[in-house]
């Protein structure tokens, strides 16, 4: 049968809509991947990078944004002149065994990429759908989860910046800085040398914060419009980063997903978890400069044994935490050491660094405990909430994430880390944990549209939604997603 040239026109009309429909919901559709360095090249302050080109959407992987000597904070990286190839992820800061690689049902739903470690860990990821000079997209700047002692910017696919890019109009920048040891061992009682060795990875994360100023504007960003955002571990560094001077200026919304923490380390305590590291590694004070070359497995389990005597000593005193989440942290966090985090992030002095930055500040309704409302988050989320209110500071907008993953029978509920497709657009591509589903699908681009209207212009809108007014306002992410003041 031969078509008549109207139904051709129409079917060519239809099978262009169906795709088009296709790329918005993350599925597979015939699409475009350019490789060519000539394409992609952009020019950063260390050197030229290439990338690739995915459907429209301009990705950069593992572009260094310094370096460092363990212990010590990071310096510009090296610079280069011929194109670096920037197409796959860099290393990933070395971490232990994660908890959930020998769970099956954990593996299966989180789906986890852990790539590979070094210790050159200071790697940048770009989503950008425009490299046009002046084209002044929002920028928002992924912080990982894992605490501070794990996980990296590429671990869960719900990660992925291509949708935001594409549907959204931001850039997407997602990062890897040291962790657990390398990134937090207080070794500052062995002199000036290491006096910010407690706090090197959060000075990683500035450090990335002031590559994006220096370059996000040849990547299409607004480097006058950043906000940054994490879950879990990524939150408290969210929250820590708002309380660091350093920080001031180099980003202007803030996003605190499952991440409200109040108590960083106390030196006197931090020094101990040194000291009884260097110890059980057989180093004598004056032969510090030996924890350099020690071999990093080695290390590690030196500074996990030293958590935990310092952690009984602490229980013994009676100043252990009574929190249950400082309690699992405990030792594994950044110091309070009077300069490069002056003051505890909920005082009212830490709080003045950041007064006028809009933040989100949230959890999911179950976390770490299916079946029932969380006790573990929800009441620090509130409490920075109020502190923030309370304070003066720029307008607060609160959410609870309600939906439950219909995965595994739905034994999981509305459990940690759940939002996190939803928020990145990826709730297909992350389906082993969502279920995927029409519903799902559509929640997905209601909070992703909400998320980005944040970050372009401070206000959490999307069609679809309630009007979503500042704390103590709350809004209720479902299918349904509701408004309540209680």
């Amino acid at each position: 049968m031969t078509l008549k040239p109207i139904s051709v026109f129409l079917c060519i009309v239809l099978l262009f809509t169906a795709c088009g429909q296709q790329v918005r919901r993350n599925t597979q559709c015939v699409s475009s991947l350019e490789t060519s360095a000539k394409a992609s090249t952009v020019q950063t302050v260390s050197g030229p990078v290439a990338g690739y080109i995915d459907d429209g959407v301009y990705i950069y992987k593992g572009i260094p944004y310094g370096q460092a000597q363990r212990f010590m904070p990071p310096t510009d990286p090296e610079p280069w002149k011929e194109v670096r190839a920037s197409r796959s992820y860099g290393p990933v800061a070395p971490h232990g065994e994660r908890m959930g690689w020998r769970d099956d049902n954990q593996a299966f739903t989180m789906h986890w990429d852990d790539g590979y470690p070094g210790e050159d860990c200071l790697r940048v990821n770009v989503w950008t759908s425009s490299i046009k000079s002046g084209s002044e997209l929002p920028v928002m700047v992924w912080l990982h989860g894992g605490g501070f002692s794990e996980g990296s910017s590429q671990e869960q696919a719900g990660y992925d910046g291509t949708n935001l890019a594409r549907d959204h109009g931001v850039v997407v920048v997602s990062l890897n800085h040291r962790l657990n040891a390398l990134g937090y061992l207080d070794l500052s009682a062995y002199g000036a040398k290491y006096a910010k060795s407690g706090n090197v990875g959060m000075l990683d994360i500035v450090k990335a914060l002031e590559w994006v100023r220096d370059n996000i504007a040849n990547f299409g960003g607004d480097p006058s419009n950043v906000t940054i955002f994490g879950q879990s571990g990524g939150g408290g560094k969210v929250t820590t980063v708002m309380a660091m001077p350093s920080a001031k200026g180099l980003f202007h919304k803030a996003i605190v997903q499952s991440g409200s923490i109040f108590n960083l380390m106390d030196p006197k305590y931090s020094r101990r978890i040194g000291a009884a590291t260097v110890a059980k590694l057989g180093i004598t004070p004056s032969r510090v400069d030996e924890m350099a070359s020690v071999p990093y497995e080695k290390l590690l389990a030196a500074y996990r044994e030293a958590v935990q005597q310092v952690a009984q000593e602490a229980r013994e005193d009676g100043t252990f935490p009574t929190n249950f989440l400082d309690m699992i942290i405990y030792g594994q966090l950044p110091t309070v050491d009077g300069e490069v985090i002056p003051f505890q992030p909920s005082t009212p002095e830490a709080l003045a660094f950041s007064k006028d930055v809009p933040v989100i500040i949230g959890t999911v309704y179950n976390e770490f405990t299916p079946g029932q409302e969380d006790p573990i988050f929800r009441p620090l989320a509130l409490q920075q909430a109020q502190d923030r209110t309370s304070a003066g500071c720029a307008p607060v907008y609160f959410y609870r994430f309600d939906w439950a993953t219909p995965v595994l029978d739905g034994v999981m509920g509305s459990t940690h880390c759940l939002e996190i497709p939803f928020v990145f657009d990826n709730v297909l591509l992350h389906r082993t944990f969502t279920g995927g589903g029409e519903d799902a699908v559509e929640l997905g681009h209601r909070m992703s549209a909400a998320w980005t209207s944040f970050a372009k212009n401070g206000k959490p809108q999307a069609e679809g939604l309630p009007e979503w007014t500042p704390w103590p306002s709350c809004m209720l992410f479902n299918i349904e997603s509701t408004i309540t003041n209680n």
